[in-house]
């Protein structure tokens, strides 16, 4: 077997080029006899483990790697933190943001098919991280009454679009005219939200420009989907 000497990747006999670092092995001392087992090297055999793995596996190989990662840093946080200031202060904010971020990976990793559930818990442990911060600061308003409300309008909107595209049974241009139209409404809900948050009144301006443009934009493919090219589907058309 042959390998490459700058990368060492595994070659074919008859390769030239090589195909990972595109270092040139026209000439047989460029090449390296690699005389002991493919397994018995480590990399390649956590190479084959890995991918031994089940979906599942993988998964929660992921889960275990982010939780030793996360609270590693909220560990070395808490420490520098202690040492320098002698007490806990601004670590609580790395803490906590590193704990919902464990949830929601928490989340995905093993409930990502249970739709409601997923987002019902990101929402609120999301929301819980707003409020934390506002009391972190000693002011409670912008987390409850501005954060919340718009987390929940795109969880919303997410959790419609999520529905609508498992409903539909052909997945093609007409995806993309759902994102579309699920981004005009998101920027109604926002400029709603934020001008109710600081002027006590519902104002609509920018946002019906932004959902005026994507109308259009989402009539055309819907058009593409449903009259010219009705059932193509979205991975094959871009190769995914």
């Amino acid at each position: 077997m042959k390998i490459c000497p700058q990368c060492g990747v595994e070659l074919d006999e008859q390769m030239a080029v090589c195909p990972l670092c595109k270092s040139a092995l026209d000439s047989p001392s460029s090449l390296i006899e690699d005389s002991s087992s493919p397994d018995d090297r480590p990399g390649r055999k956590f190479y084959i483990d890995y991918f031994r793995l089940t979906f599942q596996q993988k998964r929660k190989l992921f889960w275990e790697l982010s939780g030793i990662i996360l609270f590693s840093g909220i560990l070395v946080t808490l420490i520098i933190d202690f040492v320098t200031t002698k007490s806990i202060t601004w670590s609580r904010y790395t803490v906590t943001v590193f704990l919902v971020l464990f949830v929601n990976i928490t989340l995905l990793s093993f409930w990502r098919h249970r739709l409601l559930f997923l987002l019902g818990g990101s929402f609120l442990s999301t929301s819980a991280l707003l409020v934390l911060l506002d009391m972190y600061n000693k002011r409670i308003g912008w987390g409850t009454q501005l954060g919340i409300p718009l987390l929940l309008a795109f969880y919303i909107i997410i959790l419609l679009l999520t529905m609508l595209t498992r409903s539909t049974e052909h997945k093609g241009f007409n995806i993309l005219g759902y994102c579309f139209l699920a981004a005009g409404i998101m920027s109604m809900c926002i400029e709603v939200i934020v001008s109710w948050y600081f002027l006590k009144d519902i104002t609509l301006g920018w946002s019906l420009i932004v959902f005026a443009c994507m109308v259009p934009i989402a009539l055309i493919l819907f058009f593409l989907h449903y009259r010219l090219n009705r059932g193509m589907d979205l991975r094959r058309f871009f190769h995914i």
